[in-house]
C-alpha cells in the first residue's frame, strides 16, 4: 500500500481538500440566508438540503475527478508507476491504490453532506424524521456508485492521455448523464429517431441519482426494489467503466 499512503499524503499536504471540506460544510448554511427566507422560513431546510447536496455534486465533479486525473498523469510521467512495477506492484494494483487515495477524501465529504441534512435540515414533523433519514442514506449510495467509477475512469485516462483529458472526459460523462441526457429524452419525444433512441438507452442516466427533488419537496424515501433496481443499474454501469479503466490504465508512458 506503499503508492495509496503515497496518495494520501499528498492530496493531503496540497491542502486543496480544506476548501473542499468548507464548501460542503459552510455554503449549505450560508447560501440559503441569501434568498427572501422571510416570506416563508419553513423553506429554510429544503433549501439547506438542496445546498448541500448540490455543492458536493460541484465539489466532486471539478476537484475529486480533476485530483484523480492528476494523479494518474503524474504517475505515469515521471516513472512512479515504472518504479512499483519493478518492485511487483502491479498496473491494476497501482490504479486502485491511487482511486483509493482519492475515495478517502470523498467519504468524509458525503459524511459530512448526510450530516447537514440530518442536523441542520430535520423536518420537524417526528413522522417524517425516519423518511428523511431513509432518503439521506439512499442518495449517499447513489452518489457514491456514480462518482467513484468516474473518478477512477480520470485515472485511467491520465496516465494514458494526460491529466487535462482524464479531467474532461469523466467531466463530460458526468454532466451529461446528469443534465444532458434530459434533453435528448426531450428530443426523442419531438421526433422518431432510432438512432437517438439508441443513444438515449445506451447514455449513462446518471440523472437518476440525483434524489434532490424527493428531499426538497419531501417526497420520502424511494421504495426498496425501486431503490434495488437503481443500485443494480449502477453497478452493472460501474462494472463496465471498471473495466474500460483496467484496459486503458497504463503505469509509465507507452515507447
Amino acid at each position: 500500500m506503499q503508492l495509496f499512503r503515497l496518495t494520501l499524503a499528498t492530496i493531503f499536504q496540497r491542502k486543496v481538500w480544506i476548501v473542499a471540506v468548507l464548501s460542503v460544510l459552510v455554503l449549505p448554511l450560508v447560501l440559503p440566508y441569501l434568498t427572501p427566507y422571510e416570506s416563508n422560513p419553513t423553506l429554510i431546510e429544503p433549501a439547506r438540503a438542496q445546498t448541500a447536496w448540490g455543492v458536493l455534486w460541484v465539489v466532486s465533479v471539478i476537484w475529486v475527478l480533476f485530483q484523480a486525473s492528476r494523479f494518474g498523469d503524474e504517475s505515469a510521467r515521471s516513472g512512479l508507476g515504472a518504479y512499483f512495477l519493478s518492485t511487483g506492484m502491479s498496473r491494476v494494483s497501482q490504479m486502485l491504490q491511487m482511486w483509493a487515495a482519492c475515495m478517502c477524501f470523498l467519504l468524509p465529504l458525503v459524511a459530512i453532506t448526510v450530516g447537514v441534512c440530518l442536523l441542520g435540515a430535520m423536518p420537524g414533523d417526528k413522522n417524517q424524521v425516519s423518511m428523511w433519514v431513509a432518503t439521506n442514506m439512499q442518495y449517499a449510495a447513489l452518489f457514491l456508485l456514480v462518482i467513484a467509477p468516474l473518478a477512477m475512469l480520470a485515472v485511467s485516462i491520465g496516465s494514458r492521455f494526460g491529466s487535462t483529458i482524464g479531467y474532461v472526459v469523466p467531466m463530460c460523462l458526468s454532466v451529461y448523464g446528469l443534465f444532458g441526457v434530459g434533453y435528448l429524452a426531450m428530443m426523442t419525444t419531438v421526433q422518431d429517431n432510432i438512432f437517438l433512441d439508441w443513444i438515449y438507452v445506451l447514455s449513462p442516466h446518471y440523472h437518476l441519482a440525483d434524489l434532490t427533488p424527493r428531499l426538497v419537496f419531501k417526497q420520502g424515501s424511494m421504495l426498496g426494489a425501486d431503490f434495488l433496481k437503481l443500485v443494480g443499474y449502477f453497478v452493472g454501469l460501474k462494472l463496465v467503466l471498471s473495466m474500460i479503466s483496467t484496459l486503458c490504465f497504463q503505469a509509465k508512458p507507452a515507447t
